[in-house]
């Protein structure tokens, strides 16, 4: 029997789909509400929600008002995590679960993979120099190195976004990551996106034996391609060669043992060696795989010889698969090339980071104090909800873009004949209290009518109101429902 397996793709694609739902022709029409002005019973610790078609009643009879949400007004967002210098950050590994890459471990003084910095600038670690602790803050953007910064711990970071000081979804706790470039509230760019990328290779088994000698050589003159060594002890064929008059990316093709004569792969650039003008040897990088720009490569070892770690210094690119081979004097090292996603780090930094949160944010007031006497500023919030597809009251279909209004109030608003005020967030009712025809309780009032949230059952004009608490009674004159069907 097979078995699926629930990966974080699969969340990001649902939380994806949620927030373009609200920017589709035919996506779906969502309120924020607000709710429940009247106290708990224990206003320091509140009954939780359970997810009962019951409580769902509950919640909605405690809805007094709801705002309209927007495409705008929802964004993939991730949990913040603020560089801090002396942390040591994961480095993107493509075998590694990406629920660890993107959380951090305490006990281990680890930090994610990403990072956002004091400039709103986010970025994705690409090596943690051999897991050594950052302590130089990355800067800079798409426009130098496609956008890799190098920076003097070691480390190498990949610019993904800049997150703009009028983002309404960044916050302490939050920061929000963009699907694409063309975001707005966002500055990224196409620079720095390169499919194949190749920055990191990570050493799985250390070998011994290796050396990187300094060798004595006899003067050679300009495009020579075969030097005379003292000796050929710590030498070995494929080795790179650098020093004076030897061009870049040289390395040995050939070792002439009883002669003392290595061969070079690029002839002499200039005149060099004797007179104590040295060479060095060291191991060096062979990358064999399908890239269109082959990277380059330095190689660190401890002084038992035994590999310390691979530093890139030139990147690569094209790469779909790569292995890196290594020649020295030494035995049994072992290397593996971390490859990009699919189009290059930075073309999705979402569903790179795995943002599977969603964050609306609206701010309720934002007309006026009361959204135009739709609200009351009487009043206190105790719940917070999301409603999708209601319908209008007493109807039977889902609400359209075209009857949806953007600020709605959910109370059931009655006008009264003259009298006394009612207590605020007092239960009242027509009929009996044991058995009543109707009840509630009072949201907000005037000198002419009551606002009434948690109805049960339905007020009838011409009968008058009581309040449990006050024992205030006053006729009702008329009716006003609420914007939204309950429970729908």
């Amino acid at each position: 029997m097979a078995t699926f397996i629930n990966t974080q793709k699969a969340a990001f694609n649902q939380a994806e789909q949620f927030k373009e739902s609200f920017t589709e022709t035919s996506g779906v029409i969502g309120y924020i509400t607000i709710g429940n002005s009247v106290a708990y019973a224990n206003e320091s610790s509140p009954s939780s929600i359970v997810d009962t078609v019951q409580e769902e009643r509950n919640v909605w009879n405690n809805v007094f008002a709801a705002k309209r949400v927007t495409g705008n007004d929802v964004e993939l967002v991730l949990p913040r995590y603020n560089w801090v210098t002396g942390q040591k950050y994961r480095q993107f590994d493509d075998t590694i679960l990406v629920d660890d890459l993107v959380s951090s471990n305490a006990s281990q003084s680890l930090g994610p993979m990403y990072v956002i910095t004091s400039s709103r600038n986010v970025y994705k670690c690409l090596s943690n120099n051999a897991s050594a602790n950052s302590t130089v803050e990355p800067t800079g953007d798409y426009s130098s190195s496609n956008g890799v910064i190098s920076t003097g711990d070691g480390y190498k970071w990949k610019y993904l976004y800049n997150i703009k000081p009028s983002n309404k979804f960044l916050t302490s706790a939050w920061m929000p990551a963009p699907t694409s470039r063309e975001q707005v509230d966002y500055t990224t760019s196409n620079t720095g996106i390169v499919a194949g990328e190749l920055t990191t290779v990570v050493i799985t088994t250390r070998g011994s034996g290796y050396n990187h000698p300094t060798v004595t050589v006899s003067a050679f003159a300009i495009n020579a391609n075969t030097l005379t060594l003292a000796n050929t002890t710590n030498v070995a064929a494929n080795m790179s060669v650098s020093g004076t008059g030897i061009a870049s990316n040289t390395h040995i093709t050939a070792i002439d043992v009883p002669n003392n004569n290595i061969t070079l792969s690029k002839t002499t650039t200039a005149s060099g060696g004797g007179s104590g003008n040295n060479l060095t040897l060291s191991t060096r990088v062979y990358f064999d795989g399908d890239g269109t720009v082959t990277p380059l490569a330095s190689v660190a070892l401890l002084a038992n010889g035994a590999l310390d770690k691979i530093t890139l210094t030139a990147i690569g690119s094209g790469y779909g698969r790569a292995n890196a081979v290594l020649y020295g004097t030494g035995t049994n090292a072992n290397t593996r090339c971390i490859l990009a996603p699919k189009f290059g780090h930075a073309n999705n930094p979402a569903k790179e980071l795995v943002a599977t949160n969603v964050m609306l944010a609206t701010k309720i007031g934002e007309i006026d104090s009361t959204e135009n006497s739709l609200i009351s500023i009487d009043t206190s919030i105790r719940q917070l909800g999301l409603i999708i597809n209601p319908y209008k009251y007493g109807e039977s279909a889902v609400v359209s873009s075209a009857n949806a209004n953007s600020v709605i109030s959910q109370t059931t608003d009655i006008t009264l004949v003259s009298g006394s005020s009612y207590t605020l967030d007092e239960f009242v009712y027509q009929g009996s209290s044991s058995n009543p025809s109707a009840s509630g309780h009072v949201h907000a009032q005037s000198a002419t009518s009551i606002r009434i949230t948690r109805v049960q059952g339905s007020f009838s004009v011409g009968l008058p109101i009581i309040g449990q608490t006050s024992g205030v009674s006053r006729i009702a004159v008329s009716k006003d429902n609420p914007e939204f069907e309950p429970y729908s």
